[in-house]
């Protein structure tokens, strides 16, 4: 299965813009190189069936450690709302629901890397929308990140920028995106049935190739049948085809153990 790409919401694939983003397809089993086009950095892929990249030990290279093995499939949910999608991610066993014209990526990798080519943010069982906007950026995407991992950094909060400023960092890694941090709010989940703990980061991009005055980065703590998921949400605001805040929020409120 070959791989395919896309870019982080508001990156030009013709200037020095955000890291390039990438979804790995499920079959692949080896280490890709992906030459992204000009302008964006080089893609390393860890490519597996929807695993993660644990926290690597510490060493002056900060090479990924290994990723842990998927579990068995579950059965797919039902499709709620009429047209709403439902995603899941086998190795959390949970579910989320997505608009119609979204693109699900269950067993789909997707995150950044630095300029040095080191993954440094990478989430599983995805969903994206609106690529091909503005050189062939999408406007959000959305997935689990597995605590523990290079992605998860300890706390929401901490997460939550980390992934915010990988997102508005330029090709470069030379510049240092300004953000802020939003406070700590519950917010339910499973059909009003549960309540989880969610965070959000706003940053500016440092390259203005596709017009978009901030990107916010949302991470959900939720209950799951492991112990704890954690839900990320990265999406452009204030762009043309920006997805509303309602539906960002309906995507939350729709996370429910698989059943």
């Amino acid at each position: 299965m070959a791989e395919s790409k896309v870019s982080g919401p508001g990156s030009g694939s013709g200037s020095g813009s955000r890291l390039a983003l990438v979804l790995v397809g499920v079959l692949l089993v080896l280490l890709v190189v992906l030459l992204v086009a000009a302008g964006l950095v080089a893609w390393r892929l860890v490519a597996q069936e929807s695993g993660d990249v644990r926290a690597p030990a510490a060493s002056p290279s900060g090479t990924p450690g290994t990723a842990t093995a998927p579990p068995a499939s579950v059965a797919p949910a039902p499709v709620p709302d009429g047209a709403w999608q439902p995603v899941t991610s086998a190795k959390d066993r949970m579910t989320y629901d997505v608009p119609p014209d979204w693109e699900p990526g269950p067993d789909t990798l997707a995150g950044f890397e630095s300029p040095a080519g080191e993954v440094t943010a990478l989430m599983h069982g995805v969903a994206s929308y609106g690529d091909d906007w503005c050189d062939d950026n999408w406007h959000t995407l959305v997935g689990f990140v597995t605590p523990g991992s290079i992605s998860d950094k300890g706390s929401i909060e901490a997460t939550a920028m980390h992934w915010a400023k990988a997102a508005a960092q330029d090709d470069g890694g030379s510049g240092n995106p300004t953000g802020s941090l939003g406070e700590q709010r519950t917010v339910k989940v499973d059909g009003g049935r549960k309540a989880a703990t969610a965070v959000t980061a706003t940053v500016t991009p440092l390259s203005q190739k596709c017009p978009v005055p901030s990107i916010e980065v949302t991470v959900v703590s939720v209950p799951a049948p492991s112990g704890e998921a954690l839900f990320v949400v990265v999406a452009d605001r204030g762009a043309e085809g920006s997805n509303p805040d309602a539906a960002l929020a309906k995507v939350i409120a729709s996370l429910r153990p698989a059943r």
